[in-house]
């Protein structure tokens, strides 16, 4: 981890993506007060599961994923957080204090530091700062609902299909022969997310390649046909078709 050349929150270009919108306009100097940037590269870890919860952490530039260990040690990624996203909103309330899993980068990520008693202290000053994090918190709920009811109720093929059409709108861009996901995806990250074996993973992966709806592209994932990936997932989630291609 390295606190060394850091983008600043005066000039953050993206404060209106993330709990403090209109903030950071009323009170410039202050946030630059509050928040700590930190820089991780890929694999560091910010956070481990079960230490103690001392603040908000906002990812500033960058990925960062959220994993909580099961039995055996198999490991599953809850949530994928990136640029304007939280971090261990839910942690600060809870009863034990307790961070409810590891924040790990997934790439070379900014994430930003405000402690417990400096957000707290900011909340009782500033209302729109708590219903900001009220907002954060019920969308990150309706995304936990959504999940648990894909693995209750879909097979890992949709679930696959699902979580790629969802990359593919949040952090997809249009290249030539389709749509690229930026993030650089392992297989094994791939299965933690879905809920699958690796091997099943793989196959299904693989699957979808040889049917044309896959490919790889220097590490990253293309889809390469969305509607025919969403019709065989069953999905529409407004991945736009026609953006003009980049790259």
């Amino acid at each position: 981890m390295s606190k060394t050349t850091l983008p600043q929150c005066s000039t953050c270009t993206i404060a209106d993506r993330t709990i403090w919108e209109g903030l950071s306009d009323s009170r410039p100097g202050e946030m630059a007060d509050l928040c700590l940037p930190s820089r991780y590269r890929k694999g560091d870890v910010i956070y481990h599961e079960g230490s103690a919860c001392t603040g908000l952490y906002t990812v500033c530039q960058g990925t960062v994923k959220l994993v909580r260990a099961g039995r055996g040690g198999r490991q599953t990624i809850v949530r994928i957080q990136g640029s304007g996203d939280t971090l261990a909103e839910d942690d600060l309330f809870r009863s034990d204090g307790r961070n409810g899993a590891t924040a790990q980068a997934m790439e070379d990520a900014v994430v930003c530091f405000v402690s417990r008693a400096t957000l707290m202290e900011t909340i009782d000053e500033t209302p729109k700062l708590a219903m900001n994090l009220v907002h954060r918190m019920a969308e990150s709920m309706h995304k936990l609902e959504r999940r648990v009811e894909r693995l209750a109720t879909q097979d890992a093929r949709h679930r696959l299909i699902g979580f790629l059409l969802e990359l593919a709108a949040s952090d997809g861009e249009a290249h030539e022969g389709g749509i690229r996901i930026r993030l650089r995806l392992t297989r094994e990250e791939i299965a933690e997310v879905i809920g699958a074996t690796l091997e099943t993973t793989i196959r299904l992966v693989s699957g979808l390649k040889r049917d044309g709806l896959l490919a790889d592209l220097h590490g990253h994932i293309m889809i390469k046909d969305q509607a025919a990936l969403e019709r065989r997932g069953g999905l529409h989630l407004g991945v736009p078709r026609s953006a003009a291609p980049v790259g």
